[in-house]
């Protein structure tokens, strides 16, 4: 009980130290917001009146106070370029980004870890060369060329999957999952890729351990040694893995998301980027810091459940 709650208060310390971070570095920008809305050639006096509007005018620690009561209630400000609520555009953004991190951990978990296991397993086999080789460069070709190669062939030529835009499960789950296919499986033969290597160094590093020889010389079927024994133990690089894997996934994968037109979080840090929109830079910016804190914390307590040995210590 002490491990998570020192886990806990780590989280909190963190979190409270990484809004500090975010809001005082976009104090301390160069420019005005107001020019921004109004533009270069504003009147100084509609300046001064949206400035003292905006709250500008009052001390940094007065506005990061509001700042955080205002994040307690969803309140992130709104949005200079939507002139929409920040909480609601990260809402809806979410949805897309979440769903193509869910669909490509799926993919992840399904193309990485039986390959790699296969491949401790047959590491000496002729043909096992050639699965490395074709993990090998699909990690070496970059995820938006990935992305183009696989939309021209299942979209364009066999016109199987759409090649732009994203469906709502709410709408329609088969158009949803057919929406995320292509983007999913970009990112996951980059990353399985990955997996696939850390798999195979850790189940080979585990088979040489005395436990598993004295397993077979007890007359366990290999089976039972390989899944109930020798995959558990290498699953701590899975986890840490999966777990870098989703926090880059739900930070929103910008290229991906541009190539297939998806209205994720991405995207939206792509607008908010080029059209200088402080307040919605500003919650994505924290938004991120959250979801790696977050992902790293989960990450630790799934540790603690593979292998009891980390609570002890």
């Amino acid at each position: 009980m002490i491990f998570y709650l020192k886990k806990a208060a780590g989280l909190l310390v963190t979190l409270i130290l990484v809004s500090v971070i975010t809001f005082g570095v976009f104090q301390i920008l160069p420019g005005n917001p107001v020019y921004i809305i109004l533009g270069v050639d504003a009147d100084p006096a509609q300046a001064a009146a949206l400035e003292k509007a905006l709250g500008l005018d009052r001390p940094m620690a007065e506005r990061y106070l509001d700042w955080i009561a205002g994040l307690f209630r969803g309140d992130l400000g709104m949005s200079y370029r939507y002139q929409q609520p920040v909480s609601e555009l990260l809402s809806s953004a979410l949805e897309v980004t979440g769903s193509l991190a869910v669909v490509t951990l799926v993919l992840t978990v399904l193309i990485g870890v039986p390959v790699g296991i296969w491949l401790a397993g047959h590491s000496h086999k002729k043909y096992s060369v050639i699965v490395s080789m074709l993990s090998q460069v699909s990690l070496s070709v970059p995820g938006f060329c990935m992305a183009v190669f696989l939309s021209s062939v299942f979209a364009v030529s066999l016109r199987w999957l759409p090649s732009m835009g994203f469906v709502s499960w709410s709408d329609s789950p088969v158009e949803w999952l057919r929406s995320l296919l292509l983007p999913s499986l970009s990112l996951a033969l980059g990353s399985s890729s990955v997996l696939i290597r850390y798999v195979k160094v850790s189940v080979t590093n585990q088979q040489k351990q005395d436990y598993v020889r004295t397993a077979y010389s007890k007359g366990l079927k290999k089976t039972r040694v390989m899944y109930g024994h020798v995959v558990r133990n290498s699953l701590i690089p899975v986890i840490t893995i999966l777990g870098m894997t989703a926090a880059d996934i739900l930070g929103g994968s910008i290229i991906i998301e541009n190539v297939f037109s998806m209205p994720g979080i991405g995207r939206l840090i792509s607008v908010s980027i080029t059209s200088r929109d402080l307040p919605l830079l500003q919650g994505l910016t924290l938004y991120l810091a959250v979801i790696v804190v977050v992902c790293n914390f989960v990450v630790d307590l799934i540790y603690s459940v593979v292998d009891p040995r980390i609570r002890l210590k």
